[in-house]
């Protein structure tokens, strides 16, 4: 089987995401000592954290942490620009891996203009020149590898910022680094026999993939989303309890083929509503009655983000393996390339 063959994926992944994927747990322990600058510790109206796709991801288990620990509003914002809510009393997070994200600078430089709090994160780029001009603070994080393979360097500096200002009560890089380091263990190429990344891959390719959590899992549903777009080339959808419920519960039935040929996950987690979770058992045994192929998979670790991280890990894997069933390389994005190459050109 080639997903037990080395070299036969080395033909196939030919910039090495294997390598960032099997060292995920070394970022989050470097990313944990990543110094942050101070920022002033006051009562925020509204904490925003500006960002797209592999640099947004962040905000989304943030957003998670901070709706437990704070009463501040926090709002993940993948736009243009800010609201009109934003103001001086606000802290602007701009997330760009590269720093060059238009969309996040756009709303960088909208913070400023407006005297909010802005910190910027990224490896360098426009970001880091506008926040040394403007004498705001930045976090400078490693570069040289793709956003969406960077999640420890842009998550866990936030982490650790939120924390310092007591917006959230504790860090994670340690245990996710533990974590990230049994899950290589559990799901690397090695592990030949009861490889839950493997069989996964396996079970989902060639088919429609849909996603469905509570919204504790939100985050980890949507990157299994993004990484098997960008990784696998591979189509997939997401969606969230209880609003699915509400729409998208009727949509098993149509097209047939699409529906015969659609795996569904539903991500299980104890953090979960009770009564979220009666609906995802009673969602499934709907669903089943079609005969459609229902895969529950259970989140695990002691805290909230350790459950959030189990699910996000195994994603990884299971978007790198899918990659290479489809035979296509994983870090290959001609097309994310190209768009953007022509909207540099058109003002």
């Amino acid at each position: 089987m080639i997903l037990n063959d080395r070299k036969s994926i080395e033909k196939i992944d030919k910039s090495n995401m294997l390598g960032l994927i099997e060292n995920f747990d070394r970022q989050c322990k470097e990313a944990g000592c990543i110094k942050i600058p101070s920022i002033k510790k006051k009562q925020y109206d509204f904490i925003i954290l500006s960002g797209m796709g592999g640099s947004a991801i962040a905000g989304d288990i943030l957003k998670i942490l901070v709706e437990m620990d704070s009463s501040v509003p926090f709002i993940v914002h993948r736009d243009y620009g800010l609201p009109g809510f934003i103001g001086k009393n606000s802290l602007v997070l701009a997330v760009s891996y590269s720093g060059n994200t238009e969309e996040t600078i756009s709303a960088y430089k909208q913070a400023v203009s407006r005297g909010a709090t802005a910190c910027a994160i990224s490896s360098g780029g426009e970001i880091e020149k506008l926040a040394s001009t403007c004498g705001m603070p930045h976090i400078k994080i490693p570069s040289g590898q793709p956003p969406r393979c960077s999640l420890g360097y842009l998550f866990f500096p936030l982490e650790k910022l939120l924390y310092t200002i007591g917006v959230i009560k504790q860090c994670s890089s340690e245990k996710i680094s533990n974590m990230a380091l049994s899950c290589r263990e559990n799901y690397g190429i090695d592990k030949i026999q009861d490889n839950k990344a493997k069989e996964i891959s396996s079970l989902v390719h060639n088919k429609n993939v849909v996603v469905y959590s509570g919204n504790t899992l939100s985050p980890s549903a949507l990157r299994w989303k993004t990484q098997l777009s960008e990784n696998s080339k591979h189509i997939a959808s997401v969606n969230y309890f209880p609003e699915m419920n509400h729409n998208e519960i009727m949509a098993w039935n149509y097209p047939d083929f699409v529906v015969k040929n659609s795996v569904i996950f539903f991500f299980y987690d104890k953090g979960d509503n009770k009564r979220v979770k009666l609906r995802m058992d009673l969602t499934s045994k709907i669903l089943g009655v079609k005969s459609l192929n229902i895969q529950k998979l259970n989140s695990y670790g002691k805290s909230t983000i350790e459950r959030i991280f189990s699910l996000i890990i195994l994603g990884d894997w299971v978007s790198f393996y899918l990659a290479i069933l489809n035979g296509v390389d994983p870090t290959e994005i001609k097309e994310i390339s190209y768009l953007k190459k022509e909207l540099s050109l058109v003002e």
